[in-house]
């Protein structure tokens, strides 16, 4: 089959953290035996489609706009800079320009339910999946109502299916629109977390827990990764690992990195910030943890939880979206109230089972 992929994210380089996992999903497909052409901002619109250096029958045809669509997400960098938004009107145009040309295809996807689906393949005949995550969740659930409706109806009536990544976001959406379009809605929806594409990093991350400091060495470490933002709640980490006296290593970075430094320092914290990473080394640092800590307070599937289960460290997290529907599956889950308390004796709880 020749499958059409349209996103806002995806990586331009393997050390890129935008939207890896369409990337991991869109080589799957590839491997299946499908010829699979993504859109994707970055670059030119005048740019020639690039064939995957992995996988040959995967072509990544770039519409620009990536000074909008990229790390840490398009609310996020318009918010930096409003200047930004003038690229979304010239990405949509060659976006739509360049799945014209790509076509006909037998089948779409659809990453992000505004603007992939709603507006850019509207007007396309091939069977659409629409694929939501929870940053265009918030953005419909945001919308005015009519507005929200519209672009649910207006997909529901295409024939289009639903595929979220969260059973919270589908329950939110759903709960935003009237009764009988949250049935229907329901009724074409099904749940999957996104597919994960882990590189081995196990020699890299016993490299850098033997790069900290003596004392830091020998104590259980923790790490939280994420944006350096108010809703992660990274405050209350560092204040735990104080607290359970235990060394954090912060990968990230964001508007409050040195207010965040401050409170380390003032809390007598041993902690270390790495900034922003590119994906391998970030994944290095989760896999050298004995244990991350996730305290945010919106989420609706964190990928980051499940890149630490997959390599094997076990979580602290704050009840948000699916991780406490994960908790109940998997004992490398400990759900916490939002608390210094709760969280710093659950960390020492993780260190007395690593010992």
């Amino acid at each position: 089959m020749k499958l059409l992929v349209l996103t806002t994210s995806y990586p331009r380089s393997d050390a890129d953290p935008s939207g890896h996992f369409v990337r991991a999903e869109a080589r799957a497909l590839a491997r299946r035996g499908h010829e699979v052409h993504v859109v994707a901002p970055g670059g030119s619109l005048f740019d020639v489609a690039t064939r995957d250096p992995l996988v040959p029958s995967l072509h990544v045809h770039h519409a620009g706009g990536g000074a909008l669509f990229g790390w840490p997400g398009a609310a996020a960098r318009a918010r930096r800079d409003p200047t930004r938004l003038l690229n979304a009107l010239p990405f949509a145009v060659a976006a739509r320009g360049k799945t014209s040309t790509i076509g006909p295809f037998d089948r779409a996807i659809a990453h992000w339910i505004v603007p992939s689906a709603v507006p850019l393949l509207l007007g396309f005949s091939a069977p659409l999946e629409v694929v939501g995550h929870g940053a265009d969740v918030r953005l419909l659930c945001g919308m005015p109502a009519a507005l929200r409706c519209f672009a649910v109806r207006v997909l529901l009536d295409r024939g289009a299916s639903f595929r979220f990544a969260a059973r919270a976001s589908l329950d939110a959406l759903a709960c935003a629109l009237p009764a009988p379009l949250a049935s229907r809605l329901e009724r074409a929806s099904r749940v999957e977390p996104v597919v994960l594409d882990l590189p081995d990093v196990s020699t890299r991350a016993r490299v850098l827990r033997a790069s900290l400091a003596p004392r830091s060495r020998e104590d259980k470490l923790v790490v939280a990764a994420g944006r350096l933002v108010a809703g992660k709640r990274v405050d209350l980490v560092i204040e735990a690992a104080a607290a359970a006296s235990m060394s954090i290593v912060v990968v990230g970075d964001g508007p409050l990195r040195g207010e965040l430094a401050a409170l380390a320092r003032a809390r007598g914290a041993r902690a270390t910030f790495v900034g922003l990473l590119p994906r391998d080394e970030a994944l290095a640092w989760i896999a050298a943890a004995d244990v991350l800590v996730h305290a945010s307070k919106e989420e609706a599937a964190p990928t980051v939880v499940r890149e630490a289960r997959a390599l094997g460290v076990p979580v602290v997290a704050c009840a948000a979206g699916d991780v406490a529907a994960w908790a109940r599956r998997d004992p490398g889950i400990v759900v916490v109230a939002p608390d210094v308390r709760a969280l710093s004796a659950a960390l020492l709880a993780a260190a007395a089972v690593c010992s």
